[in-house]
């Protein structure tokens, strides 16, 4: 069979994304010909402006990619793919599996009996060989398929939003992109699209965290660099001020030698978040003064808790992240591992702050603990009495809810209404 495009099809680059794409597990158990990788892979690697048909080659094949190939849909999406390895082998591997599909579906319309081993294995191979031997049932056959893959288009170019909007929020997407499916079924769930809108807004919004606002002035975590300005801060010059004595003692004297400027006041934080059932439910969100959305409580909870892990991250602290329900679940401190986690987050089971608070007691008396929670049915006063003789720094924000007997122990936050940056303000 010809070529369906004018290409040299020895490019190493063309063969790695092909072998790369054919290799992914959502292809692996789908037989498919090289070459229908080989012209997928171009076309949506490639610039559409510089795909040219083979005039030579009457394939079924080439008519297919040259239908699609005229479609907007097609153009929208190569005009976001192109240029980009990641993003064209995802929007090939997604092309290739819709062709797969709907080319085996076709091919047991014309054929209107059980296919044969070989036909189900390989239907894009038994269906192009018998769409050239048919006639008027092969342009039905021709539109079906070439209609699938526009569909598929579409649904592609909206993952490639979902894909941008997770890389802005610095989500390392490449890992996620090699189990398409799943990366998919992520990008379309309510709680994962509401989680992604308060992360957008929060980058924008988002006040920094109240504890870096007051520098002192010996330990703490390095943050910057300053002036001199106590001499109690010496111990803090920074090495390359040390390279001409002279000139030191100038700047000493001068105190203009430059030192590391840093906190003390940043702890690292404990947050306790409920994933129990009753966190799907919805809760008031302003999208603007005017504007009300109503929003998965599990999605501001969970982008609350993400904003709190970036901001501590940036000035050298660490938040350990607790799921829990009618259990505590095992702690979270690794960043891109807590992100993974927060994008997979379901909200099911019961509530118990009793087992939070026992947990809590094993914490560092100078961890900032906070627990975010939408509903309590009965907290053990005595587990309540051990907490609070332990000292500990522990904040309960309630959404929707209340308790009397936390309220009268410990700081809590009542919201009404979705707040994403809760936890950066308390």
């Amino acid at each position: 069979m010809k070529p369906a495009l004018v290409e040299d099809y020895s490019n190493p680059v063309y063969k790695a994304l092909a072998r790369s794409v054919l290799s992914n597990f959502l292809l692996e158990n789908k037989k498919l010909p090289f070459y229908v990788a080989m012209d997928s892979s171009i076309i949506h690697f490639k610039p559409w402006s510089q795909i040219v048909f083979n005039p030579s080659s009457k394939s079924a094949w080439k008519t297919i990619l040259e239908r699609y190939y005229e479609s907007d849909s097609y153009k929208k999406l190569n005009s976001a793919v192109a240029g980009d390895p990641m993003l064209a082998k995802y929007a090939t591997i997604h092309f290739l599996n819709a062709l797969f599909k709907k080319a085996e579906e076709q091919l047991k319309q014309l054929k209107q009996q059980e296919l044969s081993k070989k036909e189900r294995e390989d239907p894009v191979s038994s269906l192009l060989n018998l769409i050239t031997q048919v006639s008027p049932e092969a342009n039905k056959a021709v539109q079906a398929i070439v209609f699938a893959l526009e569909e598929e288009a579409e649904e592609v170019l909206q993952d490639i939003e979902a894909i941008e909007s997770f890389s802005h929020l610095g989500v390392p997407v490449a890992q996620m992109l090699e189990k398409p499916d799943e990366f998919r079924e992520k990008a379309r769930n309510r709680i994962i699209i509401y989680l992604v809108k308060f992360l957008q807004k929060l980058r924008r919004e988002a006040p920094n965290l109240k504890q870096t606002k007051y520098p002192t002035l010996i330990g703490g975590r390095p943050l910057g660099v300053k002036k001199l300005q106590r001499w109690s801060e010496l111990s803090s010059v920074l090495p390359f001020e040390y390279l001409d004595d002279d000139l030191l003692s100038y700047k000493i004297a001068s105190r203009s030698v430059r030192v590391s400027e840093r906190y003390g006041s940043i702890s690292n934080y404990v947050v306790y978040l409920d994933k129990s059932g009753s966190m799907a439910g919805d809760i008031k969100y302003y999208v603007s003064p005017t504007q009300i959305e109503h929003v998965p409580k599990i999605s501001f909870a969970a982008a609350s808790a993400l904003a709190l892990a970036y901001k501590l991250k940036q000035v050298g602290a660490r938040m350990t992240l607790k799921l829990f329900d009618v259990e505590v679940h095992d702690p979270i401190t690794n960043f891109a591992q807590l992100i993974d986690v927060l994008l997979r987050i379901r909200a099911d089971s019961g509530t118990n702050i009793s087992n939070v608070l026992e947990d809590a007691i094993k914490h560092h008396r100078n961890d900032r603990i906070i627990v975010v929670t939408d509903g309590i049915d009965e907290v053990s006063e005595e587990v309540v009495k051990k907490a609070k003789s332990a000292n500990l720094d522990i904040t309960f924000v309630f959404i929707k809810t209340d308790n009397e007997l936390l309220r009268r122990n410990f700081r809590c936050v009542h919201l009404s209404e979705a707040k994403p940056s809760v936890l950066l303000e308390v």
